[in-house]
């Protein structure tokens, strides 16, 4: 009987084991969970109308404009504009000031984020002002540049320069470099090439020229620092080479001012 009991006990599960791999059998698959994107931003407008811009900036017209009690869906942001829909799923932009005035389905005022640094790095445009140094001079600077890339910018800047004996003018043109975008700072490296204008504060000797043009190529190192809303601090330090008809010298250069990007 034992021997009976055990042979009956290890070839039950052997022959079904058989017969379930001759009948295709096959074990249960995992069963893969779907994945279900976030949910959109609703919010209600509780003003008397919101104006939808074709674009991010007053300069663009209003097409379309959403009446109040309606409801506006947020699909995206550039820096200060929000990009939305409506019922209808007409979709335009709208300013962070008016789109402030709506409610949440909690009834709630929304709630919106803050601009944040990452934003500062996907934008085109920016123009910025600096003070410096130039040796013993004082700098003032205005800059207006263009992203190229979301490494890499190119700027033109005009500037004075202010001396004891001379003052001048400074125009030039540079590439800058952003290799890093993870911190909460920007640092960068720059390179550019312009031209400096001088004009000497005394008279000079009769017949001899009282102004002098000399070119320049410099390399520099600097900081971006997001401090909120559209505004960088932006500090920079420069190794400066000039060139003229009849010498070449060096000198150092910085600045520290701030930029706004749109």
């Amino acid at each position: 009987m034992l021997r009976l009991f055990l042979i009956l006990f290890f070839a039950g599960p052997i022959g079904f084991s058989m017969t379930a791999f001759s009948r295709g059998y096959s074990p249960p698959k995992p069963q893969l969970t779907k994945m279900i994107p976030a949910p959109l931003v609703s919010l209600k407008v509780i003003d008397t109308y919101l104006d939808l811009h074709t674009g991010p900036g007053r300069g663009y017209p209003v097409f379309h404009v959403i009446e109040q009690d309606q409801q506006v869906t947020v699909l995206r942001r550039r820096s200060n504009w929000f990009y939305v829909s409506d019922r209808r799923n007409r979709k335009g932009w709208v300013k962070q000031e008016s789109l402030a005035r709506t409610l949440a389905p909690t009834g709630l005022p929304a709630a919106l984020p803050d601009i944040q640094h990452g934003e500062f790095l996907a934008q085109k445009l920016r123009v910025g002002f600096a003070l410096g140094q130039q040796e013993k001079a004082d700098t003032a600077t205005i800059m207006a540049g263009f992203r190229l890339l979301s490494f890499a910018a190119i700027e033109a800047e005009y500037g004075q320069i202010f001396d004891n004996q001379v003052d001048g003018i400074s125009y030039g043109i540079n590439l800058i470099l952003e290799p890093i975008k993870s911190w909460s700072f920007t640092p960068f490296i720059s390179k550019g090439i312009g031209k400096q204008d001088w004009e000497n504060k005394e008279k000079g000797e009769v017949g001899k020229a009282n102004t002098f043009h000399t070119d320049y190529e410099f390399t520099g190192v600097g900081i971006n620092y997001y401090i909120g809303l559209n505004f960088v601090v932006r500090g920079e330090y420069r190794k400066v080479y000039f060139s003229s008809d009849n010498d070449s010298v060096s000198n150092s250069a910085w600045r520290l001012g701030f930029s706004s990007f749109f």
